[in-house]
């Protein structure tokens, strides 16, 4: 099934922008337990995104990775890629077998989101509601914490010299800019770049020596943590080379929270 998120098309109102890639010049993660893989069905075919449990059932992904909404929707918190227990062909012993990696789910997108990355109101973001507790599987795995709302805003002048933590699965550019898929969490570290009313942007450069690599962040609904704080999900990325700015929908705000 796919490794690059195709389903938003639409990228009315931005310049050379795509749905976020992946975590390159990363590390395998084994620390943010809380960051998960989101498999979900549309109309456009099978998909996944990472995703971050906030609370016991709820797992916060980005709007495109629940628009539809998107059914057929499975969750796994295992450290190596789970593969797609609805992949055609396999045998129902083996998509059984799939499944015990996984907890099913029920996608609610913001309601505000219309489908369309934009740099006002864009409401990239949504929820997965799991059908039983993700400690039911994964005893180990607790919710990341939200921040206080307006946690950006009060502390960006301060945070401007801090690093923050990039996770998700997704896939890198590779040779020949070849897509090449994440079997595995990763996580990398950035700078902030901007806070915005919507989102957060961070540097994404390989080659950045002040942090750890670089990224072309997370996966689509991936987390980027400062300390305990999940402060947004991957939503854009505008360069598919992985060397500028990469955006994450805010959690802090009072919409986002409401």
């Amino acid at each position: 099934f796919l490794a690059v998120l195709a389903l938003v098309t639409s990228v009315i109102g931005l310049v050379a922008v795509a749905p976020a890639g992946a975590i390159t010049q990363g590390t395998r993660d084994e620390t943010h337990t809380s960051v998960g893989l989101v498999r979900f069905t549309t109309a456009d075919g099978r998909f996944r995104c990472s995703g971050t449990l906030i609370a016991p059932t709820v797992v916060l992904t980005a709007g495109h990775c629940t628009e539809g909404p998107a059914t057929n929707v499975y969750v796994s918190f295992d450290t190596d890629l789970a593969l797609d227990p609805l992949a055609p062909g396999i045998t129902p012993e083996e998509r059984a077998s799939r499944e015990e990696h996984y907890i099913t789910g029920t996608a609610h997108p913001d309601p505000g989101w219309t489908g369309q990355l934009s740099f006002a109101k864009q409401h990239d973001q949504g929820v997965v509601v799991l059908d039983a507790p993700a400690s039911s599987k994964w005893p180990d795995v607790e919710p990341a914490e939200l921040p206080p709302v307006g946690f950006l805003d009060q502390n960006q002048g301060k945070l401007k010299n801090e690093t923050f933590t990039l996770v998700g699965y997704g896939v890198e550019i590779g040779d020949k800019k070849a897509q090449v898929v994440v079997r595995e969490r990763r996580s990398t570290t950035s700078f902030l770049k901007n806070v915005g009313s919507e989102v957060v942007t961070f540097q994404i450069n390989p080659k950045d020596s002040k942090a750890g690599g670089g990224s072309c962040f997370g996966d689509s609904g991936g987390a980027v943590f400062w300390g305990p704080y999940v402060l947004g999900d991957a939503s854009y990325v505008n360069s598919l080379t992985c060397n500028a700015t990469g955006s994450y929908q805010r959690t802090d705000t009072a919409y986002s929270r409401n």
